[in-house]
C-alpha cells in the first residue's frame, strides 16, 4: 500500500515545548514517498521541525530544510527521488534571491528506505544533499541540521536505534492516527527489500503502545491504525502477550478508561503468521475495525514458492473462509504483484482465477520490480516490460468489475460512516470509512468532522460510495 505524498502539516503539536530555534527559524517542505509507516516517519520529522521553530512551506521553493523521505520497495519510486533532487539541485542554484540576501542554501535530506541502503551513493551521485538518515536515525536530525555549516562534506547517518516514541508526531490527521507498534521483518520475501532497509523485528511493549493510544485519546483521535510490516509477529518480550492478545486489551481499554478512540486498524499482515486466535478476537472485539488487508501477492502456488511466502493459495482461502465465517461483514483487501521472473501465461491466470473467487474488496496489484540485495534479484526468466504492462492492465480491469460489483451491493443499506474530513472532489461533501474500510461520500459539513453518522447509500462507483444522512442519526 504505497503513497506518493508531499507532506506539509499545517497542524502543530501544541503540548511540546519548542526546541531552541534553528538558525532563527525558517521554513520545511517534506516530500513522502512509500507506505504508510514513512508517511508517519514524516509526521515524527515534521514534530522536530516544528519543535525548532520551523514552519511547513506551501512549495520546496519556498523552504530553508528539505527532506526527502524515501521508499525502496520499487525502482520506480528510487528514480523519482533522483529526479526529484536533479530539481531541487538546479531550484538551489538559480535561487539568486537567497543568495544576494546573504542566506544560507537551502538544506536537501535525504531519509528513510532508501537512504538506509546506499546512503553513500546518493553523497556521491547527486551534489545538493547536505545529509543523509537511514530508518533507524530519525532522531538524529536535529543535531545533524544544527552541525551544517557551509562547505561541510554531507553527512551519512545509518545509526541502528530505534526509539518508538513519537509524542512529537505533527500529525497530518486530526482524526485518524498511527501508532508503530514495531520495526523491520523476519520473512525475506525473495522480491522484498524491507529486510535490507528496515532491519529485522523488533517490538514494542504493550504498555507504551497502549499509553500513545490514550494520549491520542486525550488529543480527541478517533481511530487508530496499528503499524508494523508484519503486526502478525509483534509479541511483547516481557510479559509473552501476542498480537491478538494486544488487541483483546486495546479493545478493553477503549471500553473502560480511554474514552473517545472508535476503532483500531491494523496494517500489514502475513498469512503465514495469521493465527485462528486473530480472526476470533477481530469477530468478538467491537472498538476492532472489521477490515483486513491481507496481501496475498500471487494465486499460483509455484510463484508463491519462488516469493518464499510460506504458504499456498488453498492455505489463504481458508483463512477468508475463516474470516468471513467469523468476522460478520468484514473488508478484505490485497497487495499483488505480476510480472514475477519466470511467471508463465497459467500462473497468471491462476491468479486472475484466485482473485474473482476471493472476490478483494480493494486490492493494491504492481508490476515486480527488481531491488538490490534480494534473492529475486539473480533468478532467470525475466518478464518483458510490455508483458508485465499487460497484465497489470487486466488484473487491474478485473478488480475494478469486482469492485463494482461488491460496492453496488452496498446500496440501500445504511452503513455506520467515521468522518475523517471534506471529500476530494468537493467541499459540499464530506467523506469518512465504514468499519470494513468503504470510502463513503455525502453531503455535510465541517461539524461532522470526527463524528459517527448513519449514511443510507443512494449510489456506488468502482472505488467508493455515496449516500444521504438518516434523519435519525446520531
Amino acid at each position: 500500500m504505497l503513497e506518493d505524498n508531499p507532506c506539509c502539516s499545517p497542524h502543530c503539536n501544541d503540548s511540546l515545548p519548542a526546541a531552541e530555534p534553528w538558525k532563527g527559524g525558517g521554513t520545511f517542505w517534506i516530500h513522502t514517498y512509500g507506505c504508510q509507516m514513512n508517511v508517519h516517519d514524516s509526521e515524527i520529522y515534521a514534530g522536530q521541525l516544528r519543535r525548532l521553530g520551523l514552519e511547513p512551506a506551501e512549495t520546496p521553493a519556498q523552504a530553508d530544510v528539505v527532506l526527502l523521505n524515501t521508499c525502496s520497495v520499487r525502482e520506480k519510486a528510487e528514480e523519482k527521488l533522483f529526479s526529484e533532487l536533479g530539481r531541487l539541485r538546479r531550484l538551489r542554484e538559480l535561487d539568486t534571491a537567497r543568495q544576494q540576501a546573504g542566506k544560507e542554501p537551502v538544506r536537501i535530506g535525504v531519509t528513510g528506505c532508501i537512504a538506509q541502503q546506499r546512503g553513500e551513493q546518493i553523497i556521491e551521485r547527486e551534489s545538493s544533499v547536505d545529509f543523509v538518515l537511514g530508518t533507524r536515525a530519525i532522531r538524529a536530525l536535529p543535531s545533524v541540521l544544527d552541525s551544517l555549516t557551509d562547505g561541510q562534506e554531507a553527512q551519512v547517518i545509518t545509526e541502528d536505534f530505534i526509539d518508538f516514541d513519537a509524542s512529537d508526531a505533527d500529525r497530518l490527521d486530526r482524526v485518524r492516527a498511527f501508532v508503530t507498534i514495531m520495526e523491520g521483518c523476519n520473512n525475506y520475501c525473495s522480491f522484498c527489500i524491507v529486510p535490507s532497509t528496515r532491519g529485522l523485528e523488533v517490538y514494542r511493549s504493550a504498555d507504551e503502545i497502549i499509553d500513545e493510544v490514550r494520549g491520542l485519546s486525550i488529543r480527541g483521535y478517533r481511530e487508530v491504525t496499528l503499524l508494523g510490516q508484519n503486526v502478525n509477529s509483534w509479541t511483547d518480550k516481557s510479559t509473552g502477550l501476542d498480537f491478538p492478545g494486544l488487541l483483546r486489551r486495546l479493545d478493553e481499554k477503549l471500553a473502560g478508561d480511554i474514552a473517545g478512540v472508535e476503532r483500531i486498524r491494523f496494517l500489514t499482515s502475513h498469512p503465514k503468521d495469521l493465527s485462528p486466535a486473530l480472526i476470533e478476537e477481530m469477530g468478538r472485539c467491537s472498538k476492532i475495525a472489521k477490515h483486513l488487508h491481507l496481501p496475498v501477492q500471487s494465486g499460483s502456488d509455484r510463484i508463491l514458492r519462488e516469493m518464499n511466502r510460506h504458504y499456498t493459495r488453498q492455505d489463504y482461502l481458508q483463512i477468508v473462509e475463516r474470516l468471513r465465517d467469523v468476522v460478520e461483514g468484514v473488508g478484505l483487501s490485497t497487495d499483488l504483484i505480476v510480472g514475477f521472473p519466470g511467471e508463465t501465461d497459467k500462473d497468471f491466470e491462476a491468479t486472475l482465477e484466485f482473485v474473482n473467487e476471493v472476490g478483494y474488496d480493494s486490492s493494491y496489484s504492481f508490476e515486480y520490480s527488481p531491488r538490490p540485495d534480494t534473492a529475486a534479484l539473480a533468478y532467470m526468466n525475466a518478464l518483458p516490460a510490455k508483458t508485465k504492462r499487460q497484465r497489470l492492465v487486466e488484473l487491474q480491469e478485473l478488480q475494478r468489475r469486482i469492485q463494482t460489483r461488491k460496492n453496488r451491493a452496498w446500496e440501500g443499506r445504511t452503513v455506520e460512516v467515521l468522518v475523517d474530513g471534506f471529500s476530494r472532489k468537493t467541499e459540499d461533501d464530506v467523506s469518512g470509512r465504514t468499519s470494513s474500510n468503504q470510502i463513503v461520500n455525502f453531503r455535510g459539513n465541517r461539524e461532522l468532522i470526527g463524528t459517527l453518522v448513519d449514511v443510507e447509500i443512494i449510489r456506488s462507483g468502482a472505488h467508493s460510495l455515496y449516500g444521504e444522512v438518516r434523519s435519525d442519526s446520531r
